[in-house]
């Protein structure tokens, strides 16, 4: 038997309908469909907005050794990165070593940063940033079972509808 959770109870099978094909909804009022936007809508580029999805946080497992990475993703979508701030959740008394590449998808080309204690900010002088393009971090020597994070910031260019 399906137990709904509550507040989402099932939409009723309108007369003439197959009864069996009930889907759910919010408070009955069914689901609504999410209109597709053609890709040719897509005409317009906007210019220096604030990067956006820059982010990337996991848990460190017990080998101390993480990866992370994040890159500029959709069509169109170039990102000027400026500096790039790392954390883990020990903070300040942190002793892991965090080492920032850049590189195609999940390969470390080039090595654009070092940070001593796994907590700090690196200045990128690095390309523009395409689609394929990703920056890894990679921290060694972290304490299990922090969370480690990263946030690229810098602006981007992004296509939209408007």
């Amino acid at each position: 038997m399906v137990k709904w959770p509550a507040g989402l109870h099932p939409q009723r099978a309108r007369a003439g309908t197959n009864a069996l094909s009930w889907k759910p909804g919010w408070r009955g009022t069914g689901m609504q469909p999410i209109t597709p936007v053609r890709i040719e809508r897509y005409s317009r580029l906007l210019y220096g907005v604030p990067l956006t999805g820059g982010q990337a946080q996991a848990t460190v497992p017990v080998s101390g050794t993480l990866s992370l990475q994040a890159g500029p993703q959709g069509l169109g979508t170039v990102w000027y990165p400026a500096q790039a701030t790392l954390s883990t959740s020990t903070g300040a008394l942190d002793t892991s070593t965090a080492l920032v590449y850049l590189g195609p998808l999940t390969t470390p080309a080039t090595l654009v940063g070092t940070v001593y204690t796994g907590n700090g900010t690196v200045a990128l002088a690095i390309p523009t940033m395409s689609p394929g393009q990703t920056l890894i971090v990679t921290w060694t020597g972290a304490h299990s079972g922090d969370t480690a994070a990263f946030n690229i910031i810098g602006t981007m260019d992004a296509l939209t509808t408007g």
